[in-house]
């Protein structure tokens, strides 16, 4: 069974880390790997990845930036880290506070492999029958939001900003090719590098998957000073797309 490797991007998660839920998982899943990035956090959270690495030296690796770089840096610099293994076949990233269950992740792995995918992104839609937890007010902002990256992206997504994703490895060289512009719409920037490389076979090769469980974790990093930013992050990856 090919090998998967979960990239978690953590800051200042030292109260939040669920270890327990990593070591079972792992535990039950012996060709998965972690690659915990530590974001400059100024708490103790790396020395709570520290014990957890010790727990289990075999599945976990740790890595940090030495100040806080954004979500999205921390992604891609743990994207390299695993592509440059050369021993996973799926690379992913998922939220630290599990929001996005790690079950959710083996499912859409599972569909990865199984269709042929080249990328899989978990999407928080509300149907009957599934666990959705999240304020009114997020959901409103978000589907405004949503409405302003379709526009940028031109691709009909319902959300890209749920933060559980997975790729198969011969894409990741395009997606970690360079910085992103943006600290938390990076997800936006992946689509834009795979629509680049996939051409007109991205639809069919970029799948949106809707998951079962995502349940919102007090705590999040984004303000309102964020919010507000994101117009003119949006306006900031277009223009680097018609550049490209």
């Amino acid at each position: 069974m090919s090998a998967t490797a979960i990239i978690i991007p953590c800051y200042n998660e030292g109260k939040r880390l669920n270890q327990s839920a990593f070591l079972s998982f792992l535990a039950d899943n012996k060709n998965y790997y972690l690659f915990l990035v530590d974001d400059g956090s100024t708490d103790n959270t790396f020395k709570v990845l520290t014990e957890l690495q010790i727990q289990n030296p075999t599945q976990i690796n740790i890595l940090k930036n030495d100040k806080n770089l954004g979500k999205g840096e921390s992604v891609r610099k743990g994207m390299i880290a695993t592509y440059n293994t050369q021993k996973f076949a799926q690379i992913g990233f998922l939220d630290a506070d599990l929001s996005t269950p790690l079950t959710e992740f083996l499912v859409l792995t599972d569909f990865l492999t199984q269709h042929n995918k080249k990328a899989v992104f978990g999407s928080r839609l509300k149907r009957v029958g599934v666990v959705i937890e999240r304020s009114s007010l997020r959901h409103f902002v978000g589907r405004f939001f949503a409405t302003l990256i379709g526009w940028t992206i031109k691709i009909p997504f319902y959300d890209t900003q749920c933060g559980a994703k997975v790729f198969s490895s011969d894409v990741i060289p395009t997606i970690i090719s360079t910085p992103f512009v943006s600290r938390w719409l990076f997800d936006v920037e992946i689509i834009l590098r795979l629509k680049q490389l996939l051409g007109k076979e991205v639809t069919s090769l970029l799948y949106e998957y809707p998951i079962n469980n995502w349940s919102e974790v007090e705590g999040s990093k984004i303000t309102w000073k964020d919010g507000i930013k994101i117009p003119l992050e949006l306006l900031r990856i277009k223009i680097q797309d018609f550049r490209q």
